[in-house]
């Protein structure tokens, strides 16, 4: 993972999906990343009513971009709509270590024994299990917790993985193409596809 501390980015950038392809678009015509700051920012192309806000966003989404290779990113922008939001959120994954674990030790766990049901509590549970073993979770307020919380089960629905049912979520395993599928178990970290997937790889 290449976040080593835990964040709460998600509470107020979230999956940022259509952002991200906008800037992905932008990208993929040959303009830099500070060219493409300064489009939204004259255009507002995230339609946000502020600038501060578009540059958050902004750097947020470049983080992620960064995370995919070429070939990822490539089929980010051309494959279906289901598999470039697990492309996303793969790369979601790998920079946020702390939705990495919630989603390893939490929902990939679930998958595994086949158990499709994810409470609202069992992730309030995860995260008060790491304010006890780690300072920063500790610092955070029963607010931002329980925001961070929100946060994650709107990412699984965002994602497709899960169906909101009141406060808890149907899961699901993301429909991935063919061939990317592959390409993610033959490539990339086994732990955070094995996540992305719901199963076990190898």
């Amino acid at each position: 993972m290449t976040e080593n501390t835990y964040l709460t980015i998600l509470n107020t950038r979230g999956f940022l999906y259509e952002e991200t392809r906008i800037v992905a678009e932008l990208l993929h015509e040959g303009k830099t990343y500070e060219t493409i700051l300064k489009i939204l920012l004259e255009e507002n192309r995230f339609q946000l009513n502020s600038q501060d806000r578009t540059v958050r966003f902004f750097n947020e989404i470049q983080k992620r971009l960064e995370e995919m290779d070429v070939y990822l990113f490539n089929q980010f922008l051309v494959t279906d709509t289901d598999t470039s939001k697990a492309i996303l959120f793969y790369a979601l994954l790998k920079k946020d270590r702390l939705l990495f674990e919630w989603m390893r030790e939490v929902v990939w766990d679930k998958f595994l024994v086949l158990d499709w049901h994810l409470s609202k509590n069992e992730t309030s549970t995860f995260i008060e299990t790491k304010a006890k073993e780690n300072q920063t979770v500790a610092q955070w307020t029963t607010d931002t917790k329980q925001l961070l919380g929100e946060a994650y089960h709107r990412v699984l629905n965002t994602v497709g993985m899960g169906k909101t049912d009141g406060d808890d979520i149907q899961l699901q395993r993301l429909n991935i193409t063919p061939h990317i599928r592959q390409y993610l178990i033959e490539r990339k970290e086994k732990e955070v596809v094995e996540v992305v997937l719901g199963e076990l790889v190898g």
